[in-house]
């Protein structure tokens, strides 16, 4: 059985908390708000959602029924959306309501919040009030059945772990003694249960979400943070499937507390394909990122007066780029000494190059992130350019390539007008504003990708100074394949000994697939490919690497989300 969360906004730790990036093409736009364009495309989304699903639901009145759909959340975690306890926009909700139903839905509807904190703020119409917690579960579930005493206790969202973001010092986790006290707590009360997550995923693509540090409008240093590619979370199902001792006592648990549990037949555990390392992958071929630039085409191209987010451009039939990278490029003197500003927070990883080369420092590490130019957590940075001029006093090519690194899934108001790119102020050069950019989308799409022809010789050698650059490699898969034609799990290791450090940070292609982004930053320094994205033969590896890279890629078995730490 399923419960539906059909959006607009789900957060998940998902980009933007699923709300598509194109929303942001129209300024102004107020989200998850009475405001009419939002709940314009807010319905057209819903109505596309629901039309694809509303055939599973378990019952409807038209005779329908034996899907897995028993339940439609409303929104998501909606008391939260404001600040301090001034109102929140129910009339919102109550749209999103007549819209569920109007489409079709007819399952029992529901809000999800955490009753301390937020107590019913987020709930209309006495619809079913459902827990999220972890901590405090005692409280929250006294809570909740104070706010709502005649009604069933569901906890929606029990969370048995947690996530991570990049540049954290550690992995976070809950301990299976934790676990098993809360799990516990819940029974107890004779509460129902939904684990988020109870099978760990993966943000593949570009399609990481991040927070925002702080509470209730006040932010703490850097305030943004991306979340890192795997969503493992420390469920009771791996990032890969894989058993766990929580897995073992969440069966354990429901075995001793349901009733009705020696009544039903329970089938043995599927068997799960422990993962595998594969041979070695050589690179032998790259781009440089002159290169790669040069095969953009000129419909992702816009020159505009002053430096303009990617969801302003008017590619993609006017909806803007949503992902990956845009490039600010401006030909101008350059002259030793000369100072680079960007006014405002650039939105998010800037990287500066003169004729292709890059001349900024990278951002590897905390230190890096609170103090280099190109961070978004500097203000007004600014650069002085020193190196790599040589000719520039006739005119250089200035490129300012700026990595959207995912977009907030959680916050206040305010946080949810994060366009991407440069866009809070001018670019200065000696204190003049700089004007008539041309603006390069760089999607990095797949298939893109698979279009390029320009691939060089590399030697890692020959290219040891940092910029970005594509690499190209093979990996070599040996049969037999299984019996069920899936090949096993593995995982890229950029953690070893053996010129893995390399891979400083970076997207990683198989087969065409975007398996996500890495970062030497941290915590994780592995990255999940599925089986079922290989094949046996020849298996096409392309690593868009924005620093330096190697020509050589190993794989591990076992994945390595950094030092794990309870997380409180």
């Amino acid at each position: 059985l399923a419960l539906l969360r059909p959006g607009p906004y789900i957060c998940g730790e998902w980009e933007f908390g699923g709300i598509p990036g194109w929303m942001l093409h129209d300024h102004p736009m107020f989200f998850r708000s009475s405001f009419g364009p939002y709940q314009e495309r807010a319905e057209i989304i819903l109505h596309e959602v629901i039309s694809r699903v509303k055939h599973l639901q378990f019952y409807t009145e038209s005779g329908s029924k034996g899907g897995p759909l028993i339940m439609t959340q409303i929104e998501n975690e909606y008391g939260n959306y404001g600040y301090g306890d001034h109102p929140r926009d129910k009339e919102h909700l109550k749209f999103l309501k007549s819209v569920l139903r109007q489409e079709g839905i007819e399952t029992l509807l529901f809000t999800s919040d955490t009753p301390t904190l937020t107590g019913d703020w987020g709930n209309i119409d006495y619809e079913l009030m459902t827990a999220n917690f972890k901590w405090k579960s005692e409280q929250e579930l006294q809570r909740i059945k104070e706010l709502r005493p005649n009604a069933p206790i569901l906890v929606s969202e029990f969370w048995p772990g947690w996530f991570d973001h990049w540049f954290e010092p550690n992995h976070n986790i809950l301990s299976e003694e934790d676990f098993r006290v809360i799990l516990g707590n819940i029974f107890n009360v004779n509460a129902s249960v939904n684990f988020y997550m109870f099978h760990g995923g993966t943000n593949f693509a570009f399609m990481n979400g991040a927070n925002i540090l702080g509470y209730s409008g006040a932010e703490l240093s850097p305030s943004y943070v991306p979340d890192v590619t795997s969503y493992d979370y420390d469920a009771p199902l791996t990032e890969s499937g894989q058993y766990t001792a929580k897995y073992n006592a969440t069966a354990e648990m429901i075995a001793a507390y349901d009733p009705l549990y020696d009544l039903l037949s329970h089938p043995p555990m599927p068997a799960i394909a422990p993962a595998s390392t594969y041979s070695d992958v050589s690179f032998t071929e790259f781009i440089p990122y002159w290169d790669i630039i040069e095969k953009i085409p000129e419909q992702f191209r816009e020159v505009l007066a002053k430096p303009t987010p990617m969801e302003k451009l008017e590619i993609n039939n006017g909806n803007g780029q949503s992902y990956g990278y845009i490039v600010y490029r401006k030909t101008l003197p350059l002259l030793p000494g000369m100072v680079l500003k960007i006014r405002g927070h650039p939105r998010d990883l800037v990287q500066v190059m003169v004729n292709g080369v890059e001349v900024n420092p990278p951002v590897l590490s905390v230190g890096d992130l609170l103090r280099n130019f190109g961070s978004w957590a500097v203000r007004d940075a600014e650069f002085e350019l020193l190196s790599h001029l040589e000719g520039c006093e006739a005119g250089c090519t200035l490129d300012l390539m700026v990595e959207n690194l995912g977009r907030a899934n959680f916050g206040s108001p305010h946080n949810f007008d994060q366009k991407k790119g440069l866009w809070e102020g001018d670019v200065l050069l000696d204190d003049q504003p700089l004007d008539d950019w041309e603006h390069i989308a760089v999607e990095m799409k797949p298939e893109w990708l698979a279009t390029l022809d320009n691939w060089q010789p590399y030697s890692l050698e020959d290219n040891l100074h940092y910029g970005p650059r594509l690499l190209k490699g093979s990996l070599t898969v040996e049969g037999p394949v299984p019996e069920n034609g899936l090949l096993p799990d593995t995982f890229f290791d950029y953690d070893c000994d053996e010129g893995c450090m390399d891979w400083k940070h970076g997207a990683v292609f198989v087969n065409g697939f975007n398996i996500g982004r890495y970062h030497q930053a941290g915590p994780q320094k592995s990255l999940y490919i599925p089986g079922p994205l290989l094949h046996e033969g020849e298996n096409e590896i392309i690593v868009f690497e924005n620093y330096l890279g190697s020509d050589v890629m190993k794989f591990t078995n076992i994945p390595n989300y950094g030092r794990p730490v309870k997380h409180v």
